[in-house]
């Protein structure tokens, strides 16, 4: 091998270990950058919050609904419920 050619191969193989170098600097700061972790994590919480609640709203109109079209199966549930803490309230106060 002539010494340009050996030139150009060691400059190549330089450039390559940049270029690895470059990415794994990258990598590094990536797993180390807390800040961007912390407000990733922090956005995935919100979005499941936010999903959870359309779904809980979602089903108390459904509830509404039911009790708006049969008041009265719903007031004799509500009534059932009622004295049944009112027994456990005397049961537990003994």
């Amino acid at each position: 091998m002539s010494k340009q050619t050996e030139q150009e191969a060691l400059r190549a193989d330089i450039e390559q270990a940049r270029g690895e170098l470059a990415e794994t600097v990258d990598a590094l700061v990536a797993k180390t950058d807390i800040k961007r972790k912390v407000g990733d994590k922090t956005e995935q919480v919100r979005e499941t919050l936010v999903e959870r609640a359309q779904e809980a709203k979602a089903k108390a109109n459904g509830v509404v609904e039911v009790a708006r079209h049969n008041p009265v199966p719903v007031a004799a549930a509500a009534a059932v419920v009622g004295a049944l803490v009112v027994v456990l309230v005397r049961l537990i106060g003994r």
